[in-house]
């Protein structure tokens, strides 16, 4: 399974961003997909929920959704099923271990995001930030927009 970044859903529904359907056709098409199980190949980490809504409602951005807009985004991918990807008990200590491995406070949340991913045995992550991800060996980082 991989995971979608929060830049990837916030381009998909941005209608004022210039990566808008591009990013929204990618994302219906890794939503609809299924494994020969029948399981879906993607999920969603519930931070990037959070930072989905924190950032697509800033009036400092095109277009900016009202929080309930955001709120109702949010909701429509847990109806479709798309698996939420949470944080395990062990996130804090796999979080401090990768924090050893960079050397600015600014990767944070992206470090933050890794150990969900890690602990969760997540494969890969689609982001358009692939050099973000890059020191994480673990994760296979791919750039649906290159």
């Amino acid at each position: 399974m991989l995971a979608i970044d929060t830049n990837i859903i916030i381009y998909a529904h941005n209608v004022g961003s210039a990566f808008h359907a591009k990013t929204s056709a990618f994302v219906k098409k890794v939503v609809a997909e299924r494994d020969k199980q029948g399981h879906h190949t993607v999920g969603v980490p519930a931070q990037v929920y959070a930072e989905f809504i924190n950032v697509i409602t800033r009036q400092t951005i095109e277009n900016p959704l009202s929080l309930a807009e955001a709120i109702v985004v949010v909701e429509k991918y847990i109806k479709a099923g798309v698996p939420i990807i949470h944080a395990q008990p062990t996130q804090l200590q796999t979080f401090l271990e990768l924090a050893k491995s960079v050397t600015t406070r600014k990767k944070t949340f992206d470090i933050f995001l890794a150990a969900t991913l890690k602990d969760n045995e997540i494969e890969g992550l689609y982001t358009v930030n692939t050099d973000d991800f890059q020191s994480f060996p673990f994760l296979k980082v791919v750039n649906p927009l290159a």
